[in-house]
């Protein structure tokens, strides 16, 4: 697998607290980058928002295959925001089979993602994507909707079958709605 060396793509897309952490220039890559540098990263840019994208996407279709295809082999996740204990290093067929009942005992959800920022360094990439997601649960002790709103910290490597997530660290902004939606699907509430 050839990396494209000193190429280092940074594209900043909204003004917030999380993207000061990237690099502030809006500039994809450097100009004196060769044609072959700058297709590389525009594909690669490409791949790893659609990625984000497909990642929400699958838990709202309830494409398992999809959703275990934008993970390697072994992950790290943290969702402690919401549930959890904190960064969990685990297989991703694990991390399938985990958060599979959550999603199918919700009615419907709705997962709003798009990379706000992405920062790739040879076959590495570090991405900050918007964290939209709606919970809906028709027969729900009250509301049935319980809304996130914030932002995923997502790494990526290149691989032989393209960019695969090896670490996600969920950040939440507010919560909005009746967290029993939520807790129902966690098997935390009755």
């Amino acid at each position: 697998m050839k990396s494209v060396s000193g190429v280092f793509l940074v594209v900043a897309l909204l003004a917030s607290p999380l993207l000061a952490q990237a690099q502030p220039s809006t500039r994809i890559v450097s100009p004196d980058a060769s044609v072959e540098e700058k297709l590389r990263a525009l594909t690669d840019r490409e791949e790893i928002g659609r990625i984000i994208v497909a990642l929400g996407h699958s838990y709202d279709t309830r494409n398992w295959e999809l959703h275990r295809s934008l993970f390697a082999d072994e992950i790290q996740m943290d969702f402690s925001a919401s549930i959890g204990s904190g960064l969990t290093t685990m297989q991703a067929d694990e991390w399938v089979a985990a958060v599979k009942p959550f999603f199918e005992s919700l009615d419907a959800t709705q997962h709003i993602g798009m990379p706000l920022a992405i920062a790739i360094d040879g076959d590495r990439a570090e991405a900050v994507a918007m964290l939209h997601a709606q919970h809906f649960l028709k027969e729900a002790r009250g509301e049935p909707v319980q809304r996130m709103i914030g932002s995923y910290d997502v790494s990526l490597v290149r691989s032989d079958a393209g960019w695969k997530i090896v670490k996600i660290v969920q950040h939440i902004d507010w919560n909005e709605g009746n967290w029993y939606v939520f807790n129902k699907a966690a098997g935390i509430s009755e």
